[in-house]
């Protein structure tokens, strides 16, 4: 059977990094004065750069990301396709019907024996 992959994490750190964003304009939307026109610039200025960073986050993922879970998807199920647990089972169920056969077998022959007399 083939090794294993290693597991690949890539959702922590990515994702991790859009949490931050999303809770970093929480907290400006709240201290952001938006009758200053100095403020409101400088806040539009920043949310264009991080959707400029999200928009960044969504290619990477779409063109490196997604094709890595479809190879581990694909991986996976493979792995359930080549087993050999139906072949196994047959064997295992072969074996105890041959038991069966000889035990019952055994027993007959030891009910229908005439006992020896001395």
């Amino acid at each position: 059977m083939a090794p294993f992959p290693d597991e690949v994490d890539v959702f922590t750190g990515p994702h991790w990094r859009m949490k931050q964003l999303v809770g970093l304009y929480c907290e400006k939307l709240s201290k952001t004065n938006f009758s200053n026109n100095s403020d409101f610039r400088s806040f539009l200025q920043s949310l264009c750069a991080t959707f400029k960073e999200f928009k960044m986050h969504e290619q990477i993922e779409n063109e490196y990301i997604i094709g890595l879970l479809q190879q581990r998807c694909c991986t996976v199920y493979n792995v359930h396709s080549d087993n050999k647990l139906s072949e196994m089972l047959s064997l295992f169920e072969k074996g105890l019907h041959n038991l069966e056969i000889v035990t019952m077998s055994c027993f007959k022959m030891k009910k229908y024996q005439v006992p020896q007399q001395d």
